[in-house]
Parts: C-alpha cells; structure tokens; sequence
C-alpha cells in the first residue's frame, strides 16, 4: 500500500515540475567583432535557443538574475571580456526557465558562486507621462507578433516586440542603475526613441547634461513616459567567485 501511495503521488505531481534545468548544448567564444553602439551587446532569445553577442559576463549576470549592472558587484574580469554564447533548450522553453538554464550555465561553465545583499542607492520608476503619446508613430502596440528585437544607433534607439519590463532593463542598462515598470501598459509595442532633438550631439562631452536627464526629456517628448529618480536598499549581488570559462 505504501509503494501504491507513493506512486500516485509520483503521478500527481505535474510535469513540469521536472523541467529541464540545464541547455542540451551551449557555445562560448570570445567576441571577434563587437556591437557598435551597444556596451551590452545583443542577446535574443527564440524559441528555445539563446543568442547573446558581445557581452561581457556582468552582462549575462544581469540577464540571468533579471537585474541592472549597477546591482552586481564583483572584480574587474567581469567586463574584461567579452563573449559570444550560443545555448540550447527545448523549444517551448520559457524565458524565466531560459534565465534559469543560464545561471547553472554561469555556474558550471564559469564556476561562478555569489551571495545576494541590499545597498541603498539610486533607482528610477517607469511610468506614463502622456497618454496617447505625442507620436504615435513612434510609440504603439505591435501590430504582428514576433521576437522582441532593439537596435541601437548613434543617435537613439529603435525595438519591436518589447514589454514594457523589457524596456525598463534596457534603459536601466543606460543610467546604470535598476528601472521599475510602473506603466501598467501590458503587451508588447514597437517604439522609436531620438536624442538629437533633445541634446547637441556634437557638443563636447563636459558640456553634456546627464545621461538621466537627456533620456527623460527624450521619453516625455517621444514617447509620453517618464523616469522619476528615487533612492532606497535596492537588492545586490556580490560576485564570490569567477573563473575564464571552461571549454567547449
């Protein structure tokens, strides 16, 4: 009867509790031609397969734990190279088990080990300035689905199929601090950011406003959104141990 017992909750247990927890197959290889505007380079991922291009292995901390660079701290081999991954899952792998797959990835191949901590530092929210946005044009629901995809150039940024989430990693990535989504906006939208209207592109850098205030008169002029400064304990993780990765 016990044997019977332990069997239907064998039974019981859904499938997915047994998820895959590690890629079939995974690449990495030092970068021989970086991104240009991009200091994170790409990462994209597809229907189980996940591309990163040019990233550094802060980066791919930052992807794996779903926070900002400015939230990890460790030892300056974190960004002193930068690498080309190429890893492989299931194609109905989903991104939060993609993250996850990347982790014991950091950790097998990099022999990464961490602890998480809190320091009080500065933060921004995400939220809607104008709505309807002054373009639309520029900022609007995407019309056919698809793989969220950005690209930046030397004068803004454009992207395809991006969740609001989405977008507050990417700018968190720019102010070097972590950004919050408080737009309440759902789905996924394509949108056009420019500075040029905003900052003196050819203006010498000591005479440049900051990065956080160029960004957000650009947001409430494109796009009807907002960054709002704030600071308090914000979760961190300390960087124990890192390792060149292992080969192939």
């Amino acid at each position: 009867m016990r044997c019977l017992r332990y069997l239907a909750l064998f039974i019981a247990v859904p499938l997915s509790s047994y998820a895959q927890a590690t890629f079939d197959v995974a690449s990495i290889k030092p970068t021989m031609e970086h991104v240009q505007y991009d200091r994170n380079g790409e990462t994209t991922l597809s229907h189980g397969t996940l591309r990163m291009h040019d990233v550094t292995v802060k980066g791919c901390i930052a992807f794996a734990y779903s926070i900002s660079l400015s939230q990890i701290s460790g030892p300056a081999s974190l960004t002193d190279t930068h690498y080309d991954i190429i890893a492989k899952a299931a194609p109905d792998t989903t991104q939060t088990q993609m993250r996850q797959m990347l982790q014991s990835l950091l950790a097998d191949r990099f022999h990464l080990t961490l602890h998480h901590s809190q320091k009080r530092m500065r933060r921004y929210v995400l939220t809607v300035f104008a709505n309807p946005p002054k373009d639309p044009s520029k900022f609007h629901p995407s019309a056919t689905p698809g793989d969220s995809h950005h690209e930046n150039s030397e004068s803004g940024t454009t992207a395809r199929n991006i969740t609001m989430q989405q977008f507050a990693d990417f700018l968190s990535g720019v102010l070097d601090g972590p950004v919050a989504d408080e737009t309440k906006l759902s789905g996924e939208y394509d949108l056009q950011l420019e500075f040029a209207k905003y900052v003196d592109l050819h203006a010498d850098n000591s005479e440049l406003p900051g990065a956080a205030f160029i960004l957000n008169s650009a947001l409430k002029g494109e796009l009807g959104l907002q960054l709002t400064p704030q600071k308090g304990p914000v979760q961190v993780l300390v960087i124990d141990h890192i390792e060149r990765p292992s080969p192939n």
